[in-house]
């Protein structure tokens, strides 16, 4: 019999579990809330009543947006009805299953930005102040019962992408809440599930077992386009139902190409060959030689200046006469 105050689960071969919040953890959850509630009201946050008009101050909701919102809704309401109704064609009860699906992940995304902007407001994060306090208490392991963060909520916080306090957080909110996973809740999920039109997690399957797109072609574990070619052997293949390999490149024997009378063409080859043979040897730069000034004597440097000074007059001189000219 399962026990409804803990829920195990297994993670990189161990076990783990989150149990429910004993009676004094609940009470200073609830003091950790409060003291974050007035926190946030301090910095000047606002609070949950404020968040229809920041959203629309901001743009992220509008009349329209709201009807969109509304008549996803209603769809989903119909198609419950038509579902719980029966009197139609399976096909037919399975396409609107399928909408409904459809229209509830249109509605997630319409509402993110509400999401998120709520979990900034002073009850959003009080919220979430609790939860992580009660989270870091009741995640242990599962065969003694020992806290997994040894140090409580400051450990939590630090660790909070840890594999096991991510699979554990669902389940602890499941635990909390009284109820089971969403996706089992859902009208279209137990309809889809009732006729295995989906496996355990909810993936689409044919009336094989084999996982299918939204369009209903073969696909493996990741979405990858498949085909099978036998109970237990398939192919990848491009959206063309085109061969391919593990590495996504066309698997296919080459043939020729033809010119204009329909001959082979033969493919020119780099004339390199020879030189692959013998490599060629680059010339190296030459260097140029550092011509290092000797310390002139006394009277070549005087000899020298004066050979530059009339070589300056003489030009100074052409100058002049060619500005005569």
């Amino acid at each position: 019999m399962a026990d409804e105050n803990k829920k195990s689960f297994e993670v990189d071969g161990k076990m783990y579990a989150v149990r429910r919040p004993k009676v004094d953890e609940i009470r200073k959850a609830n003091e950790f809330r409060s003291k974050s509630f007035n926190e946030a009201l301090q910095r000047g946050d606002m609070l949950r009543e404020q968040l229809e008009s920041e959203l629309r101050k901001r743009k992220l909701w509008s009349d329209s947006r709201e009807e969109e919102y509304q008549g996803l809704r209603q769809s989903i309401l119909d198609g419950e009805y038509k579902l719980k109704k029966g009197g139609i064609r399976l096909a037919n009860a399975k396409n609107v299953a399928v909408e409904m699906s459809e229209a509830r992940e249109s509605m997630i995304t319409l509402l993110s930005s509400r999401t998120d902007l709520d979990s900034n407001t002073c009850e959003g994060k009080a919220d979430a102040a609790r939860f992580n306090y009660l989270f870091a208490c009741c995640l242990v392991y599962d065969d003694t019962d020992e806290q997994y963060f040894a140090n409580g909520l400051d450990d939590y916080l630090l660790n909070q992408d840890d594999a096991v306090a991510i699979a554990g957080a669902s389940r602890f909110y499941y635990l909390l809440s009284g109820s089971e996973n969403v996706d089992e809740s859902l009208p279209e999920n137990a309809f889809l599930k009732r006729f295995n039109f989906v496996d355990e997690q909810y993936r689409p399957i044919d009336e094989n077992g084999r996982l299918v797109d939204k369009d209903g072609r073969h696909i493996d574990e990741v979405g990858n386009l498949v085909r099978w070619t036998s109970d237990e052997e398939f192919e990848y293949i491009d959206t063309e139902g085109r061969k391919v390999n593990d590495a996504g490149d066309y698997d296919v024997a080459f043939s020729p190409f033809l010119d204009d009378d329909g001959n082979p063409v033969e493919e020119t080859k780099e004339v390199e060959e020879a030189a692959e043979e013998k490599p060629k040897t680059k010339r190296k730069p030459k260097k140029k030689a550092a011509t290092k000034k000797k310390k002139a004597e006394p009277e070549a440097e005087l000899a020298e200046e004066e050979a530059e000074t009339g070589q300056e007059q003489a030009e100074d001189a052409d100058v002049e006469e060619a500005s005569e000219e």
